[in-house]
């Protein structure tokens, strides 16, 4: 991954609602723990090889607090590129 935005990522970035920041903390999360979250037909998809079980109770505490809905939203007004990006600060913790 790039260490510099672009103006436009930049712009994205500072934008950016704290609701779709907990959203992307959470996908880092559960990258984590080998939890992966898509949708398809407007449905949440969750799937896991190998999940990490200790981390699946914050994982699911994020998806009880933020919602289900709010997640689908967010994948379908972003770009997979956008998430990694925003997620990448939470990555760089672990």
């Amino acid at each position: 991954m790039r260490e510099t935005l672009t103006t436009t990522e930049a712009a994205q970035a500072r934008s950016s609602s704290a609701v779709d920041i907990s959203i992307a903390q959470m996908l880092a999360l559960a990258r984590v723990a080998n939890i992966e979250f898509d949708v398809a037909e407007n449905r949440l998809l969750i799937r896991s090889a190998k999940a990490d079980w200790k981390l699946w109770p914050p994982v699911r505490h994020y998806l009880d607090e933020i919602g289900v809905d709010a997640i689908v939203d967010f994948f379908k007004r972003t770009s997979s590129e956008y998430r990694a990006r925003l997620a990448a600060p939470a990555d760089s913790v672990h």
